[in-house]
């Protein structure tokens, strides 16, 4: 599956939606599976610079084919592991949660992430839009 610009703009939808609930403003990124953008919606009353943590919160998961919430060890358990990751990517790498693969027929096909909630949300919300992908 190529993931298009009509499935992005559902499975942002689905992030919204999760945030709303919370009455959060949030930014979503949707790239595909190089961890390029398909699609960056930053929500009225949103920080300018959460679209690009939400990016890159979008490469890492999809570079490392896991949810970045599952990396956050890495920084302490392997300090000198981040930097040396981080140098083979084309994209921004980090650690912080909120950042989700898409996975379709067990295939990484792109990630969707979220940044402007807590981190515990920001997850959260990125897994509502990721779940969104077995609907659409």
């Amino acid at each position: 599956m190529t993931l298009g610009l009509e499935t992005a703009r559902a499975i942002a939808a689905a992030a919204r939606a999760a945030a709303a609930e919370d009455g959060r403003s949030i930014t979503v990124a949707v790239v595909d599976e190089r961890g390029h953008d398909v699609l960056v919606e930053r929500m009225d009353a949103t920080s300018w610079f959460t679209a690009g943590v939400a990016r890159a919160k979008a490469a890492t998961a999809v570079a490392m084919g896991r949810p970045t919430a599952d990396l956050a060890g890495l920084r302490t358990a392997y300090p000198e592991l981040v930097p040396l990751i981080a140098d083979q990517l084309a994209h921004p790498f980090t650690t912080l949660p909120g950042g989700v693969p898409l996975v379709v027929d067990g295939a990484v096909v792109g990630a969707v992430a979220v940044s402007g909630g807590t981190p515990e949300q920001d997850a959260a919300y990125a897994s509502a839009g990721a779940e969104s992908v077995a609907r659409h």
